[in-house]
């Protein structure tokens, strides 16, 4: 058994560089439930983020701290005008005191933004199941409506400060 496993371990091991590489923790998932799950892991937290609290320049009526994902990081760094499928970008929203009270996400779902439609939009108000969602899904007009004078829809400033 050992003379069979060998080859055929070596075999698979000359294959992996052909498989695609693991996604990760670089896009969020697009399920509301899911992608709550993965917000309060703080995964995101790893991605390079702004120094300090600030204003949202969008609608946020809080102060907020954006993480861009790898991806959408290179992609505003170069300047892009539209940005890859898996582009996402996670604010956290901060009460008064400073301390987590939600979240903003946006995820590139296609490669064409498609008017806003291509990206899935998500806000919860507070930090646990039950709490109130404002959006949660692809093409929602309240986010991509903000959001449009952005490059293609991102309105966070780059580089990061």
């Amino acid at each position: 058994m050992r003379s069979i496993c060998r080859p055929l371990l070596a075999a698979l091991l000359s294959c992996a560089p052909l498989l695609p590489a693991a996604q990760g923790n670089d896009v969020p998932p697009t399920d509301g439930a899911a992608l709550l799950k993965w917000l309060q892991a703080g995964s995101y937290r790893q991605w390079p983020k702004e120094s300090a609290p600030h204003r949202s320049l969008g609608p946020h009526p809080t102060q907020v701290i954006a993480y861009l994902n790898p991806p959408l990081d290179r992609s505003l760094a170069a300047k892009a005008a539209a940005h890859p499928k898996g582009s996402a970008a996670v604010k956290e929203l901060l009460d008064g005191g400073g301390k987590l009270s939600g979240w903003a996400v946006s995820v590139k779902t296609s490669a064409d933004s498609d008017g806003g439609k291509g990206w899935y939009w998500y806000e919860i108000l507070g930090t646990q199941a039950g709490s109130r969602v404002v959006a949660q899904a692809n093409g929602v007009p309240l986010c991509f409506g903000c959001h449009t004078p952005g490059r293609d829809f991102v309105l966070i400033e780059h580089p990061l400060k």
